[in-house]
């Protein structure tokens, strides 16, 4: 899939200019006719939102109820549909991840692409046909973009189960990067503590235990309500991973965002949804900051609690020790020197060596502290899933120990997360790690990739510091 995209309210004109006589333009033999009046998409060069794209998928997904699928199908494939706008267009596949509709890989369609994975190995049509089953909702990944140099970018796309055997979808390149939907950071706002975020929560799930799920998430989604407080706020899931609450992003509502990632591939509403099914706890995420013509991804701290068996609720607040970057200062933060690319390709190399050798040559070689896994601030460590280190090259006496509810200042259990995110299909996660490798012990924002060698154990690594794009 080459790319994806849409969106915009005024759906019902389209769907009447598209079924309705009198709708003008060429058409052929099972071939739907173009609309007159334009589809939900903003102007080309304007940036599209996850909103525009919402409601340009769903413009299809009625489309294609009212023409049926074959006439759908033959009208999302042609190139020249107005359903395809270069780098936003309709796709579709089957929920055995047959494709569908294709209009730019037409080489593709017919044949079953479920095992397409991403560029980090992530399940990238797989995720869509759990999500479509879902009835709709968000997927993210990363894709090669063309039109970049073939650059490695994140990309976001919405898919809509049609009739329950396929499901329409489109998506977007967002190369300057995505978080989950969030409310800006601004400068002047008064800085929380994590005993007050403690505070906001807890309150938020005992309102949601007393008043019920229907009138806690009206209250939620009230901007002017006691559970807005400018860039903290609740939100609130369900434990599939469903939206029931977002005050600054209403149009996500009922949607699935499990397979919904940042711009690093951590799921964050999955990890904070298997948070909330261990009794809750902290987390740590990522927040964009546009400051001095960059963009900075700022380290944030989330609490999560779980109302009942059912849904959760959650807020978070910039990290208490990184507040200096709302106004884009970077003094004396520290700047990743390593890619994500770089990153998920130690851990591939050390993984595929570990199935292929000895496990005994692997932990050995692991190790090392000059061995083949190391590049400077870069390198591997093994533990099995029951939190064991088996090795580690720069921690002496670790190999034994168990790091299965290791907790880190903040109060995340950094490991239980990872292993979280190997099971979420993921195997992305952000921590705060002791500064170990650049000699000042504090915690530090790092970007940790978890690889499976097999259901024993994984191999994992890490990239220390702060974003900048």
């Amino acid at each position: 899939m080459r790319s994806l995209n849409g969106a915009c309210p005024i759906v019902i004109i389209l769907i009447a200019c598209l079924i309705v006589a009198g709708c003008t333009g060429p058409s052929g033999p099972g071939m739907i006719s173009p609309a007159t009046t334009p589809l939900p998409v903003p102007p080309k060069g304007t940036a599209v939102t996850v909103k525009d794209l919402i409601a340009f998928v769903d413009a299809a997904a009625v489309v294609a109820r009212q023409q049926g699928k074959e006439n759908a199908l033959a009208t999302f494939n042609d190139p020249n549909s107005s359903f395809n706008r270069g780098e936003l267009y309709v796709f579709s596949e089957g929920m055995d991840g047959t494709a569908l509709a294709e209009p730019f890989e037409h080489e593709i369609v017919g044949k079953n692409i479920l095992y397409m994975t991403d560029p980090y190995g992530i399940p990238l049509v797989e995720n869509l046909v759990d999500t479509a089953r879902q009835g709709r909702g968000l997927v993210s990944y990363n894709y090669r973009n063309p039109s970049r140099n073939y650059t490695i970018e994140p990309k976001v796309s919405y898919v809509v189960n049609v009739d329950g055997t396929y499901y329409v979808g489109a998506g977007y390149y967002e190369n300057l990067g995505t978080t989950f939907p969030a409310a800006g950071l601004a400068a002047e706002q008064r800085d929380v503590t994590a005993g007050e975020l403690v505070t906001f929560v807890r309150g938020a799930a005992e309102y949601a235990k007393k008043e019920g799920k229907e009138q806690a998430a009206a209250a939620f989604q009230n901007t002017s309500g006691p559970f807005v407080k400018g860039e903290l706020y609740v939100i609130a899931y369900d434990f599939n991973e469903r939206n029931i609450a977002h005050p600054y992003s209403p149009w996500i509502a009922n949607l699935s965002l499990k397979h919904y990632t940042d711009q690093d591939s951590v799921a964050t509403i999955a990890g904070l949804s298997d948070l909330a099914r261990r009794g809750g706890g902290f987390a740590h995420t990522t927040q964009r900051i546009p400051a001095g013509g960059n963009l900075i991804f700022a380290p944030k701290l989330h609490y999560v609690l779980p109302v009942d068996g059912t849904w959760w609720v959650s807020a978070s607040i910039l990290n208490p020790d990184y507040t200096r970057l709302r106004s884009g200062n970077l003094t004396g933060i520290r700047i990743r020197n390593h890619t994500q690319e770089e990153l998920y390709t130690l851990v591939d190399r050390a993984v595929r060596f570990a199935r292929e050798n000895e496990k005994e040559r692997t932990l050995a070689e692991i190790g090392k502290p000059d061995g083949m896994f190391v590049d400077g601030d870069l390198f591997v460590w093994a533990e099995g899933f029951d939190g064991t280190i088996l090795a580690d090259p720069f921690i002496k006496g670790a190999a034994g120990n168990n790091f299965l509810n290791y907790t880190d200042a903040y109060g995340e259990k950094t490991t239980l997360a990872g292993i979280s995110a190997l099971r979420n299909g993921t195997g992305f996660v952000h921590g705060m790690f002791p500064d170990t490798t650049g000699g000042s012990g504090s915690p530090v924002p790092k970007l940790i990739c978890m690889k499976a060698v097999d259901d024993r154990w994984w191999i994992g690594s890490g990239i220390y510091g702060i974003e900048v794009r």
